[in-house]
């Protein structure tokens, strides 16, 4: 993975429902991004400052073949050096990673990741170049 040069800020949470188990939903959270999470009353939130926890999501992109459909939902959602990102969260249960470009494609809720940086373009030309590495 190509080093990212920038100060980055990286937050992820969802929902907890009521028939769901905290520990699955962890899970979950843990296989989009290993971050340390924190459970509150409504959800679960987690967050990093560390541009390598994105590895995971950085070679998953490339290997299945994803990195246009994440680099048009980055793109979409950026705003003043702020984006975000929707997954499903009942796929990421099971290791598996679905985007979502809307919350109601994830029946359970979505697990949502938000990136800050001083150049959000730069960090999705990083992450999701254009053209696949």
């Amino acid at each position: 993975m190509i080093e990212f040069n920038n100060k980055i800020e990286i937050k992820i949470s969802t929902t907890i429902n009521k028939t769901e188990d905290v520990k699955k939903i962890i899970k979950a959270i843990e296989n989009i991004i290993e971050v340390s999470c924190e459970i509150t009353n409504i959800g679960i939130n987690g967050s990093t400052n560390d541009f390598n926890k994105l590895k995971n999501l950085y070679e998953i992109f490339r290997n299945k073949q994803t990195t246009h459909i994440a680099r048009k939902v980055l793109l979409r959602n950026s705003k003043d050096n702020i984006s975000r990102i929707l997954f499903n969260k009942q796929a990421a249960v099971v290791n598996s990673i679905v985007i979502c470009e809307k919350t109601n494609e994830s029946p359970l809720g979505p697990i949502v990741m938000e990136i800050k940086t001083e150049n959000i373009e730069e960090f999705i030309d990083w992450f999701v170049p254009k053209h696949k590495i």
